[in-house]
């Protein structure tokens, strides 16, 4: 794909004007009682898939004491950073793009796939964030229902792609039914999906699962690129921090829409972030105390009769379709912030799990 100075130009001009408005808050705002409960510091927060435990005291202790280098521009930090995703991941430098979310590093691929225009397959419900700003830059669009198991139809994908298809995306686990993918599966989707199509594969709920990352293929098929956050393991959804994993030419080209690669991140955050990679400990107690109030919820969930899916993730998602009460009014009386109503068939919603004093809390709320 050629990239010349005047497509950069309009691309980056167009994406800028399209995020006017932050698509995380246009999502925020899609959360039903959010504009009421946002600012109430009692509000219990289950509708983005925050990490309830907060943040490593470590990677808080790195952070402050980073303070002292916020006048320099970094590099120390941005070395020691990618050499512990090296290690992490088993990859070289050379196969990572860091960056200060992975919302970040959606945006930049969808633009950088849709400098040619083309042709996108995305699945629904997903996380497709970047989908707006393929679709204002030109992109056409074919949108793949899950299917009857709320899994992601990957035969239907396939069956979806066209002649000038630029990028295929797969959120595996999948926000936000939690659905994950079996690892033989998406490798047979990765071998039949033509070359020249981008398979985007975003990762951000992997760590939650017993799964190897698919990161170790990068090097073998140059179309994938795995997207990786600490946005919900290790809890900096606010801090932003984030990666890419990919053949070091694909990242070659995504760095030329940048004039500063990983310049938008902060020394403190990387600081944080190189600290929170050495932290297992913290990691594993979240994972504990993630999976006990997962199962606990589920289980309250399935005592009233309330259809769910089966979760990998920080989350569960659940049918409505049982429940006679008001769900929303329910939780805006609690002061419970959940999610959305994702599909309306079957009234089918996402709740993000707390801790287990949180989501008893939300269970009482809910079934009284």
């Amino acid at each position: 794909m050629k990239i010349n100075r005047r497509d950069w130009l309009k691309t980056a001009f167009l994406g800028g004007a399209a995020l006017a408005f932050s698509p995380l808050e246009i999502l925020a705002k899609q959360t039903p009682n959010y504009s009421l409960l946002k600012n109430d510091e009692d509000t219990i927060r289950l509708c983005f898939n925050e990490n309830p435990f907060g943040v490593s005291p470590k990677a808080i202790e790195a952070m402050q004491k980073s303070m002292t280098d916020a006048s320099k521009y970094d590099f120390k930090y941005a070395d020691v950073l990618k050499s512990k995703l090296e290690e992490k991941n088993q990859l070289n430098k050379e196969n990572f793009l860091v960056s200060a979310g992975s919302s970040f590093l959606l945006e930049l691929i969808a633009k950088y796939v849709s400098i040619d225009k083309g042709h996108i397959v995305i699945p629904e419900p997903s996380f497709t964030i970047f989908a707006p700003i393929t679709e204002f830059l030109g992109m056409s669009k074919t949108v793949v229902p899950l299917n009857s198991n709320k899994e992601i139809d990957l035969e239907s994908m396939l069956k979806s792609i066209k002649s000038d298809t630029k990028l295929v995306y797969i959120c595996n686990p999948n926000n936000p039914t939690g659905h994950l993918l079996s690892r033989e599966k998406m490798e047979n989707f990765i071998q039949k999906v033509p070359k020249n199509v981008t398979i985007l594969i975003d990762e951000a709920y992997i760590e939650f699962t017993n799964q190897p990352s698919l990161s170790d293929l990068v090097n073998q098929y140059k179309n994938i690129i795995v997207t990786r956050t600490f946005s919900k393991l290790y809890g900096f959804a606010g801090a932003r921090l984030g990666y890419a994993i990919a053949h070091p030419e694909f990242l070659k080209n995504l760095e030329k829409l940048q004039s500063w690669s990983g310049g938008e991140i902060s020394i403190v955050t990387m600081a944080g972030g190189i600290a929170a990679l050495e932290d297992t400990d913290f990691t594993n107690k979240v994972l504990k105390n993630n999976q006990l109030a997962k199962e606990f919820t589920i289980k309250e969930l399935n005592k009233k009769g309330i259809k769910v899916i089966s979760s990998e993730t920080n989350f569960v998602y659940f049918s409505l379709e049982n429940y006679k009460e008001d769900y929303f009014n329910r939780l805006k009386s609690a002061k419970i912030l959940g999610g959305k109503t994702y599909e309306d068939e079957g009234k089918w919603t996402r709740i993000s799990i707390g801790t287990l004093e949180q989501m008893q809390k939300y269970t009482k709320a809910v079934f009284g």
